[in-house]
């Protein structure tokens, strides 16, 4: 005993010599236990936790509270070297802190991967309790409410957010609920807005977040519907390759993050950057502010507080409105500049529908949606989740612009959707009546472009170097086993081959629909002969078969 009591004064001397009395260091664990018994044995444990706040290197951590433990994040590029790691707490006044366990006697990556948790004893003069420090391998954002909750509407909150290596985030900003159908799930979706604290929280504004990047606000996607976690981030990627940074509605930036929600671990989370209409159509200059309309299709019953226009052809189908010009007041007018592409799905006649979809139709930007659409499998995007961007022109004309958003949806996740076999053609009315009818040589810019996306973002060896990607980011990060321990999912290690297998199959049907589009003259079966004569996903003749 009076070697332990011995070994724990040396201790305590090394904490006091590199720690002021205000930010306690944890000290390396002990060579033997009798050191921490003698802690035990001279205190009584305390009901309530001694430290609720934690400091790496001076980066604050990640607190759940009902575990009693923090997660420090530190990367995945150490390997099985452990960095520099000084545990304080900060603030807290006679409270010492030693590591019970050796983290270092596991190699890093090791530790990160399998989420291992290791002790730590708080202790006072007359009282101690036990915490643990999980490593991590992701960016953490952890959002403070204040105890409200959180709805569609805007609320003030407190946003921290760290990344190894990188400067930490304290910032005001504001939240609300975002979403349709994940409005109705306990692990929500989110949009975060960075304020200036100095203007109540009333003014955006950009900052650094940590692991991200430059931004003024952040989405965060809880990919409910995929356990893989892989889809949108996958389809924002291949989307990436396809548009121009600086195009309006063009990338979107994406990175995997731990998310906590007043001190309790939330999940891994997708963090993208949202699409701020303004924000978009000033990139194509200020001019198209003042004239430019943008509107989101949208299934009715999801809804909420956006005027709509209901679609002509589809029940329970309409279009939301994002943006209308400034002094657009009456419901007619914020809805003028849709009219034109209302009106060209109403036209009955082939020759006059190609002449004025061939006036107002952007064509390349309609069959990179079309096509990115087709490959990816992305069902839900057409009659739910497109921006249709309209721009006058100088003579009173319109062009239409087409981009997506959430892409959920998509790689075989439902199947139903596509076919058992991944064979159907997805529906997209006014592309599909303008490649059966060739309106302007479409068919062979769409063999064209499918041929360039086979070469580059749908080749099977870009494909599996993505979904290698993500397996190493989601499962080496440790994030896919919490967040499945947290939520009660399945996959606790990811699992990308459905993606390859669902490529395998798809990919070479579509080959032979591009294939019969440029060796057939007249109508092709697998498309609309109208554009809404027949239901989503029928089914287009394999190769040898009647077209």
């Amino acid at each position: 005993m009076l070697l332990a009591m011995a070994a724990l004064v040396l201790a305590l001397a090394g904490v006091i010599a590199c720690a002021s009395p205000y930010a306690p260091a944890a000290a390396p664990a002990p060579e033997d236990v009798e050191t921490i018994w003698a802690i035990e044995d001279a205190r009584e444990e305390s009901d309530a936790p001694l430290v609720t706040a934690l400091e790496m290197n001076g980066v604050p951590l990640a607190y759940d509270a009902e575990s009693s433990t923090f997660y420090c994040t530190l990367g995945m590029g150490n390997g099985e070297d452990w960095p520099d790691i000084r545990l304080t707490a900060p603030d807290a006044r006679g409270v010492q802190l030693m590591f019970v366990d050796d983290y270092t006697f596991d190699g890093c990556a090791d530790a990160i991967r399998e989420g291992y948790a290791y002790e730590v004893i708080a202790y006072t003069e007359t009282a101690y309790a036990y915490l643990s420090v999980v490593f991590t391998g992701l960016p953490q954002l952890c959002i403070d409410t204040g105890g409200q909750e959180i709805t569609t509407e805007d609320a003030p909150i407190r946003v921290t957010a760290a990344a190894f290596g990188e400067e930490p985030l304290d910032v005001t900003a504001r939240m609300h609920l975002r979403g349709a159908s994940t409005l109705l799930f306990d692990k929500q979706s989110y949009r975060v807005e960075f304020t200036r604290e100095r203007d109540g929280g009333s003014k955006k504004i950009e900052v650094n977040v940590p692991g991200f990047g430059p931004a003024n606000d952040v989405a965060l996607l809880p990919c409910l519907n995929d356990e893989t976690k892989m889809r949108d981030r996958l389809n924002w990627d291949l989307w990436r390759e396809i548009a121009a940074d600086d195009e309006p509605f063009g990338t979107r930036r994406t990175e995997y993050v731990e998310v906590f929600k007043d001190n309790a671990y939330h999940g891994l989370y997708l963090m993208v950057e949202p699409v701020d209409v303004k924000e978009e159509l000033a990139l194509a200059g200020d001019a198209h502010l003042m004239t430019d309309s943008v509107y989101r299709t949208a299934a009715l019953n999801f809804s909420r507080d956006r005027e709509y226009y209901v679609h002509p052809h589809r029940e329970n189908a309409g279009y939301e409105l994002y943006y209308a010009p400034p002094g657009a007041q009456r419901f007619e007018e914020k809805f003028a500049g849709l009219s034109a592409y209302i009106e060209l799905t109403k036209i009955e006649d082939d020759e006059e529908f190609a002449a004025r979809a061939l006036e107002i139709i952007d064509v390349d930007s309609m069959l990179r949606h079309d096509l990115l659409m087709q490959g990816g499998g992305i069902a839900d995007n057409f009659f739910n989740n497109m921006y249709i961007w309209a721009q006058p022109g100088p003579d009173g004309g319109v062009t239409y612009r087409f981009s997506l958003w959430d892409l959920d949806i998509s790689w075989g996740f439902e199947k139903n959707e596509i076919g058992e076999e991944f064979e159907r053609w997805l529906f997209f009315p006014v592309a599909d009546r303008m490649l059966n009818l060739d309106v302007g040589g479409i068919r062979q810019r769409a063999y064209d472009m499918w041929q360039q996306m086979r070469g580059s973002i749908f080749s099977m060896e870009a494909l599996e170097a993505r979904i290698e990607e993500y397996t190493v980011l989601l499962g080496e990060s440790g994030a896919l086993m919490r967040d499945a321990e947290r939520w009660g999912n399945d996959m606790t290690y990811p699992d990308g081959y459905e993606f390859i297998t669902f490529a395998a199959m798809r990919w070479p049907l579509i080959d032979e629909a591009m294939e019969l589009l440029v060796t057939t003259d007249g109508p092709v079966d697998f498309l609309s002969q109208s554009g809404y004569d027949r239901k989503a996903g029928d089914i287009f003749p394999a190769q040898g078969e009647d077209e």
